[in-house]
């Protein structure tokens, strides 16, 4: 992907301030603090739910429709406002959600229960590291759209998943095309100006923090733990990741 080959004044902006800020976030730095205040409550809301960001979030959920959810157990991993159940064809046994964020739970919880499907929240603990508070081989589906370019070190994090998922469980989800030119160049005219205008924050430092993971070491990875099902790029499948926004991939556990 591009920003392998870009020279460092450019990815800094497009991408981050990496080999200065690294990729492992500081809980005590100010601009950090701010950001995990603000993220969910007015950035998540005025950014993700309208507009182009809504648009661009929403590209990759008709992969749920691939999934057969009949009498399964699931668990999704940084459920959001789950807005793909309404490509859910039929409905499982159990949903179970988790995440660090307690108010992330409490929108997600409504959105099931709006839809009449059993619930259980679990609150994680972010200081816990790779961790999963589960049984080994104990969901049929995994859910995760825009969370695995959140989590490091990724490694451990799909290690856990595989762990809980049962043998044939399907790894089902989406993730944005960081590190890809059409990535980059949209944040920079859209988020990243959001955030420097409204907050006053240094975005090219907690990009590095928010998403340590580019998309095309995520699909890497998931190649090593997985057997691929499906892939497909939004909005220009026939192009590179390069020029598109976002991915949707079924996985399953071999």
């Amino acid at each position: 992907m591009i920003n392998n080959r870009l020279p460092y004044f450019l990815t800094k902006p497009l991408f981050g301030d990496r080999k200065k800020f690294g990729l492992n976030p500081n809980v005590n730095d100010s601009d950090w603090i701010i950001w995990m205040q603000r993220s969910v409550s007015d950035f998540y809301r005025n950014t993700q739910l309208k507009g182009i960001g809504n648009w661009v979030s929403r590209l990759a959920y008709p992969i749920i429709e691939k999934v057969d959810f009949r009498g399964t157990k699931v668990l999704e991993i940084g459920p959001g406002l789950i807005r793909h159940l309404q490509f859910m064809k039929n409905k499982p046994l159990r949903y179970t959600i988790c995440d660090v964020r307690r108010e992330v739970l409490k929108m997600a919880q409504q959105q099931l229960f709006d839809a009449e499907i059993p619930c259980e929240i679990v609150l994680l603990n972010g200081e816990s590291g790779p961790k999963f508070p589960f049984a080994d081989n104990n969901f049929d589906i995994i859910i995760s759209f825009n969370s695995l370019e959140h989590l490091h070190p990724l490694d451990d994090y799909l290690l856990e998943t595989k762990r809980i998922l049962v043998k044939g469980g399907q790894f089902v989800g989406g993730i944005p095309c960081e590190g890809g030119l059409a990535w980059g160049i949209g944040r920079f005219l859209t988020t990243r100006r959001y955030v420097h205008k409204n907050y006053g924050i240094n975005y090219d430092k907690i990009i590095c923090w928010e998403h340590p993971n580019f998309a095309d070491l995520i699909i890497e990875r998931l190649d090593v733990y997985f057997e691929r099902q499906y892939l497909k790029l939004y909005p220009f499948p026939w192009l590179p990741m390069d020029f598109n926004a976002v991915a949707s991939f079924l996985f399953a556990r071999g």
